[in-house]
């Protein structure tokens, strides 16, 4: 790939990662700081994530400024670029996993129990990732019955390792 392109690719993907650890980190200072339980400030659920924001946030900036420097803002993209970039296979699989894992998080999380939840989820999953590579093959009930047997498994495996290894109590 050109050393332009790549200009072009890295300006518009460090905006996508900066704004990215801007969100991780202000989401991690909303956590709770347990003050009022005397516990060890190194210590609290927001510290690894905030760290891990200010970082996505600090590589996307060098990122953002090396890609102006090289003149990677003038992006050039046409009507036609723009058109050929929707028409993307990739494009589709995002718009599918985005789709399906905001369901989870807005829709089943919290509202039915986690085994049944994480259950669902990774059987549609499943069977929409198989339906974008190979349409024919979903018509066949081997593949459903697959993917409910896969997604059964990781919702009670998830859910047991969880409650019974790391004592976490699920919605």
């Amino acid at each position: 790939m050109k050393r332009e392109t790549m200009d072009k690719l890295d300006f518009v993907s460090s905006i996508v990662l900066t704004a990215f650890g801007i969100g991780v980190l202000v989401e991690s200072l909303r956590l709770p700081r347990l003050e009022d339980r005397d516990i060890n400030p190194f210590t609290v659920p927001g510290i690894v994530p905030g760290m891990l924001g200010c970082l996505l946030t600090v590589c996307g900036i060098v990122i953002l400024v090396r890609s102006v420097t090289r003149g990677g803002w003038r992006l050039g993209v046409t009507g036609d670029q723009i058109a050929a970039f929707l028409r993307l296979p990739v494009l589709r699989r995002v718009g599918v996993t985005l789709v399906l894992t905001l369901g989870y998080a807005l829709g089943l999380f919290g509202r039915l129990p986690f085994w049944l939840a994480t259950s669902i989820f990774v059987s549609t999953f499943i069977i929409a990732t198989e339906a974008l590579a190979d349409p024919h093959r979903i018509r066949r009930w081997p593949c459903w019955a697959i993917a409910a047997v896969i997604g059964l498994a990781t919702g009670l495996i998830v859910e047991t390792v969880f409650v019974r290894v790391f004592f976490v109590r699920l919605p």
